[in-house]
């Protein structure tokens, strides 16, 4: 009697089924290995967006970091996404949301990693000058390019603007920092207070009697009352393009 048998399926190794990364985005690839040689004693932090291609992006770069031996962490623009880095060393982050937005820059200058991103042309490292933004119990964050403190409502409350050991009291007040040739420019003003601008290289500033709000980068956090010191921190973001 005749018998018949199925010839053997082929199997496709997970490797092979995945999409060639220059398919899903050109750059990956080279994200990938830069991210990889950098990585050997931490984790990279994805950056990535919300919409299907900044997905299918971070998956693919993830993907080709564990063949690189590398950990990978994906973070959201969305609350609380950042916690997902608390313990891991982060030795680089790379952008996937693009150029329109601020918080992978954030994100790298606070922890202290290059940012990495597609080369528009040359590769090569450069950089900029942030604000460090520390609070009274030592959490830092960063601003890139100014912070602010106003009352929630006018004329209520006061500031207490310390620099170089000179507390100056500014009722009903609010100041603005923004960075000058490595140093914070700091503007006061007030109902009843001229107002002042001068140059420190770290001022702190402390809420009295009211609830103030907190903006950073045109972005308001929340509101606030406590005291925060901000310090110029040259070159304290590293833009890698590779």
């Amino acid at each position: 009697m005749d018998t018949t048998a199925d010839a053997p399926r082929p199997t496709r190794s997970r490797r092979s089924s995945r999409p060639d990364p220059a398919q899903v985005w050109a750059p990956l690839a080279g994200l990938a290995d830069a991210a990889a040689r950098g990585g050997a004693s931490g984790a990279v932090a994805i950056t990535r967006g919300f919409d299907r291609n900044s997905r299918l992006r971070a998956k693919a770069l993830r993907e080709l970091l564990e063949e690189r031996g590398a950990a990978a962490i994906e973070i959201t623009p969305a609350v609380g996404s950042e916690r997902l880095l608390a313990g891991t060393e982060i030795s680089s982050v790379v952008n996937l949301i693009g150029s329109g937005s601020w918080q992978p820059h954030r994100l790298a200058a606070k922890l202290r990693a290059p940012l990495l991103v597609p080369s528009a042309g040359e590769s090569g490292d450069s950089s900029r000058d942030v604000i460090g933004v520390t609070g009274a119990e030592g959490a830092r964050d960063v601003a890139l390019s100014h912070v602010a403190v106003r009352p929630e409502a006018d004329g209520e409350g006061s500031l207490v603007v310390t620099a170089d050991g000179e507390p100056l009291s500014v009722p009903g007040g609010s100041v603005a920092v923004t960075l000058r040739e490595q140093r914070l420019e700091v503007r006061l003003a007030g109902p009843d207070f001229a107002e002042q601008t001068f140059a420190a290289g770290e001022v702190r500033v402390e809420t009295v009697d009211a609830p103030h709000r907190l903006v950073r980068d045109e972005l308001p956090i929340a509101a606030f009352e406590g005291a925060l010191t901000f310090t110029a921190e040259p070159t304290g973001l590293v833009l890698r393009s590779v």
